[in-house]
């Protein structure tokens, strides 16, 4: 049963030149030192967009998760997915999440689906 469904789109340009200070207070170390050295920009974009359709698919918005809560990550196949942490556990338990992200000349979209049992 499909618990919550998010998406989001941002502009790829709101991230260009941001200081390592201001990266810092929305991605990880992680997705920080995995950023490619071309497209940080979209890389960038389309990873935020990810944390926001993730808290609406929640049906929070960043009320009750932030931003760092949030991990992104790609599998050996380059398929991305939300890292299941102790916060992001705490939320959903043995629920399901499936991200897709896309990206376009200026902009990066995400949708996000939670499916689990209520």
């Amino acid at each position: 049963m499909i618990k919550g469904i998010g998406i989001d789109i941002v502009e790829n340009l709101r991230f260009e030149n941001k200081s390592t200070n201001f990266l810092k207070r929305l991605f990880t170390d992680y997705e920080i030192s995995s950023a490619p050295e071309k497209r940080k920009s979209e890389y960038y974009a389309s990873r935020f967009a990810s944390k926001e359709a993730f808290s609406k698919a929640l049906g929070t918005g960043f009320s009750s998760i932030r931003p760092l809560d949030i991990e992104i990550r790609e599998d050996e196949k380059g398929r991305p997915y939300v890292v299941k942490n102790e916060k992001i556990l705490s939320l959903l338990s043995s629920d399901e999440v499936f991200l897709s992200i896309s990206h376009e000349k200026s902009c990066s979209v995400a949708m996000v689906v939670i499916d689990g049992s209520l």
